[in-house]
């Protein structure tokens, strides 16, 4: 037997913590839960999930949440193939750019090498990995979650789209031997048959894809493999500088959470599914805590803000989250130590349009912009 691991398939809790995944993820939800009797909308609060992630497909959201949404969508609507359900609904150019380095590749081998290798770029729970046997190829897929209970439609969904994958490569000329899911069997196949379409064995001990092996050495029509080169080595820069540590994770949510004045110490580990205890801790090894690092990217987005010179102050401060103009000054003299017109007088960058020409007066001008 050759083991071929293209990426780790470790189940381990403390490495789980606040894996996050792109608002992509969920394309086509809003449209299904309608269309099964749910409020997409009421969903997405209980699950802990913005409502702006239907829209925003780059927001990044943590994986446990959007794994408890579609649990409990499938159990609040009585459709227990909801996660295949939603990904009948996927195209493949949804992957992205990812989308194009598959197409390039030269057989459905490697494609799902590169599928392994840069999938955590759109989902970072998810992993996928190869095992050759042979005659047979298992094809492993893995979330990692807090809550492992809450694995089955995540588990059936990415089942789902990486046989569609397969199948958009091929121009639907690839059909697997069939699938295993840990999970048990639901009552009804219907949907199981109609979109995998092959034998499923569950209460597996894992998860997988089972495949002729001499099916993924099929050659991939039109391929480009030059062109293809050229896109892996810029994804492979983007995942040396991708690091998935808790202070970028930590950095990346509150960058997203600040413009809506709702960042908090709470909010952030909510939103990477995880205790505001576990994360200062992990943080705590680099000297940081998840307060410092709030404040830390909220100053970086006011400097870089004020630098660009075409934002008034009051802008700035509504861009930061602020509730009013004072509120931002106050902010802006404790954390900078001097005014927003102090700051950008010592850098020539001249008066912003609403910047006072007193530091004295700079809270209570920018406060008048509120009202």
């Amino acid at each position: 037997m050759r083991r071929v691991d293209i990426l780790e398939l470790r189940d381990d809790r403390s490495q789980a913590a606040g894996h996050l995944t792109r608002g992509a993820t969920l394309t086509g939800y809003e449209a299904l839960a309608r269309t099964v009797g749910l409020d997409p909308v009421r969903m997405m609060k209980a699950a802990g999930l913005p409502i702006a992630t239907l829209a925003d497909k780059d927001t990044l959201v943590s994986v446990d949440s959007v794994a408890t949404l579609l649990e409990e969508s499938a159990r609040e609507s009585g459709q227990e193939a909801f996660g295949l359900l939603l990904a009948e609904t996927r195209r493949f150019s949804n992957l992205g750019v990812l989308a194009a380095v598959l197409r390039e590749e030269p057989t459905l081998r490697a494609a799902l090498e590169s599928l392994a290798r840069y999938q955590c770029m759109q989902n970072g729970g998810l992993r996928i990995s190869m095992d050759d046997m042979g005659q047979f190829t298992m094809v492993f897929l893995a979330l990692r979650l807090h809550n492992h209970g809450a694995s089955r439609q995540g588990i059936e969904m990415a089942a789902g789209i990486t046989l569609r994958t397969l199948r958009a490569l091929t121009h639907d000329d690839f059909d697997p031997v069939g699938f295993c899911f840990h999970h048990g069997r639901p009552q009804n196949l219907e949907v199981h048959r109609r979109v995998l379409g092959a034998p499923i064995d569950f209460s597996h001990p894992f998860n997988a894809i089972v495949c002729r092996s001499r099916d993924l050495d099929k050659t991939i029509p039109a391929a480009d493999p030059e062109l293809g080169h050229a896109l892996k080595r810029w994804l492979d820069q983007q995942l040396a500088e991708s690091k998935d540590e808790p202070l970028d994770r930590v950095r990346q949510v509150a960058r997203m959470l600040i413009p809506s004045g709702t960042c908090s110490v709470e909010r952030v580990a909510e939103r990477l599914g995880t205790h505001r205890r576990t994360l200062n801790r992990q943080l705590a090894v680099v000297g940081e805590s998840v307060s410092t690092v709030i404040e830390g990217v909220r100053g970086e987005m006011a400097q870089s803000y004020l630098t660009g010179g075409v934002r008034t102050c009051y802008e700035v401060g509504h861009l930061l989250g602020f509730a009013s103009g004072a509120e931002f000054s106050r902010w802006f003299r404790g954390h900078f130590g001097m005014t927003a017109s102090e700051w950008m007088a010592v850098r020539g960058l001249g008066r912003g349009h609403d910047t006072p020409d007193h530091a004295s007066h700079d809270a209570s001008d920018l406060a008048g912009y509120a009202k």
